[in-house]
């Protein structure tokens, strides 16, 4: 794999790190339409799966550049274990997403629950969230309210799974509880994962006022 090249800069802009950051959200929030794809059109699914293993690799070159940067610049928005720690989160919440691609090539005919869709919708508003949030790190007044927000949205989500998992129940066949139950546990892995990056953030709001 070819990872992209970040010269070291005599004076380097404190803006390359929230640039970095802000495209780890652009392909999570990519990624989540192809995931929303794959349930409601599942003879993409193969096709979309791939794009999904691109954005992944993308993500992970990020990330790459991300410990690139904050190794060869003096200039950070924020100390930089805090930049580390929030890329790796959105990381992470990439590789939860291509895991839920993985999982529902395996569910079969049987379609998944509307609650499939409305975590999806959550966890796009979260990945919008945290894009705004990494856009405004060089002003840490404004994020106490993005905080705010994702803590909501992540508390809808463990909800949703909630009602999800009753649903599950239901299925008569216990492979086919099993294999929706991964889906949907996976799905509530990504929103808690985008709810440690708000936690992170908020450790950084504390922490930096």
């Amino acid at each position: 794999m070819v990872r992209p090249k970040v010269k070291f800069q005599v004076f380097p802009s404190s803006s390359r790190g929230i640039e970095l950051l802000r495209a780890l959200t652009t392909t999570i929030r990519g990624s989540v339409e192809s995931v929303a794809e794959m349930i409601g059109s599942p003879s993409t699914r193969s096709e979309r799966l791939r794009d999904l293993a691109g954005a992944e690799a993308e993500a992970s070159d990020l990330v790459h550049a991300v410990m690139t940067h904050l190794r060869t610049s003096y200039v950070s928005p924020l100390p930089r274990e805090d930049m580390y720690a929030l890329s790796r989160f959105l990381h992470e919440t990439m590789e939860h997403l291509r895991g839920t691609g993985e999982l529902i090539m395996t569910v079969g005919s049987t379609p998944l629950s509307e609650r499939s869709s409305e975590q999806l919708e959550l966890i796009s508003q979260l990945a919008e969230l945290a894009s705004d949030a990494v856009q405004r790190l060089n002003n840490l007044d404004d994020l106490e309210d993005h905080w705010l927000q994702m803590l909501q949205f992540s508390k809808r989500a463990s909800r949703t799974h909630l009602v999800w998992g009753h649903e599950i129940a239901n299925f008569s066949k216990a492979s086919t509880i099993h294999r929706h139950q991964l889906v949907a546990d996976q799905l509530m892995l990504t929103a808690n994962t985008l709810r440690q990056f708000a936690d992170h953030l908020g450790r950084v709001l504390v922490k930096e006022s």
